[in-house]
């Protein structure tokens, strides 16, 4: 009896371990456990409360920016316009806001952002159009509107609104990782929903998807909007870090998501991988700069050493997919 028991533990225990070495996101995470040991090593108060509030302060837009971008990929889709819905929503909010329209004024801000996620779910999902064209395209209409509205930074925040990003909750949580866990719990409630399934069903074969009775326009258009709703929230944490309104402070996150959510295992095909990844990734990320920075790398050679990193990422990404074909063909 206890020899069988351990027998069925130990099948328990490969079946649990074949899972995650499967899983998409299971080399982003090992490359992400790699750096935050090189970060340790390099920072030695790395850990601090201070450090980690800091940190996030910056990693957590690129996160939840990253997890909007997941969503889309993953229905097969693209958005290069993310960034710059990010930028608006800043220009929008500091242009409009006063001391006493605080809540209108951002309920705006993410109304905003929603048109612009209609905007390019109607075009590629009920239209048919290309991504990459499409977004390409949005990106220009959307920062051009941005500049037209506030053509240089500035706009005004009220200062007990932005000090909200650098409070703590219950003084124990930093206010950048209580806005995470929020957005973390919405996408918690959303990968439960049907519509959800629907939304890699359509990224892995539409063909089939739509064979199979779903419209396939219509949920790539509600993909579009769900992620609206983390851009939203990105921009929202990029207008308390910087208390501004730019039409260039989204800029750098349209192809950092791209490549957070690429490290992170997600296909740019669709149909696989997950947000788990795209955390991981858009921290992958975060912490390179850092131990880039720490490392003391001369300037010259930063760019190539983020790039040589994120190639290792990919490469060690494609392993698992490499050993399988393998074990299946024994070659």
């Amino acid at each position: 009896m206890i020899a069988r028991k351990n027998n069925n533990q130990k099948i328990l225990l490969k079946e649990l371990w074949l899972r995650v070495y499967k899983d998409s996101s299971f080399p982003g995470f090992v490359v992400l456990i790699l750096l935050i040991i090189g970060n340790a090593i390099l920072q030695k108060d790395f850990f601090s409360y201070n450090i980690i509030k800091s940190n996030f302060m910056i990693y957590t837009p690129l996160i939840l920016a990253s997890i909007a971008q997941a969503i889309i990929i993953i229905s097969g889709s693209l958005d290069l316009s993310l960034g710059a819905s990010m930028s608006l929503f800043t220009v929008i909010t500091a242009y409009f806001m006063t001391d006493t329209n605080v809540f209108p004024i951002v309920m705006l801000g993410f109304a905003v952002v929603f048109m612009t996620g209609a905007l390019n779910g109607a075009l590629i999902g009920k239209l048919g159009l290309s991504p990459l064209i499409t977004t390409y395209a949005t990106q220009a209409i959307i920062i051009g509107f941005a500049m037209f509205i506030l053509p240089n930074a500035g706009g005004y925040v009220p200062k007990f609104f932005y000090r909200i990003y650098r409070a703590d909750v219950l003084k124990v949580i930093p206010a950048p990782i209580f806005i995470l866990i929020i957005g973390l719990i919405i996408w918690f409630v959303i990968s439960r929903t049907t519509l959800y399934r629907y939304i890699y069903a359509i990224g892995s074969d539409e063909e089939a998807a739509y064979a199979s009775g779903l419209k396939v326009s219509n949920i790539r258009f509600a993909a579009h909007l769900i992620a609206s709703l983390f851009i939203a929230i990105a921009g929202l944490c990029i207008l308390l870090s910087t208390a501004t309104g730019d039409f260039r402070s989204g800029n750098p996150f349209a192809l950092n998501s791209v490549a957070a959510v690429v490290v992170g295992g997600v296909s740019l095909t669709g149909g696989k991988g997950n947000i788990w990844g795209a955390v991981f990734g858009a921290l992958i990320l975060g912490l390179l700069n850092n131990l880039i920075f720490f490392a003391q790398i001369s300037s010259f050679y930063q760019t190539f050493a983020k790039g040589m990193i994120i190639v290792l990422s990919l490469s060690m990404a494609a392993i698992p997919r490499i050993f399988e074909e393998k074990y299946k063909f024994g070659y």
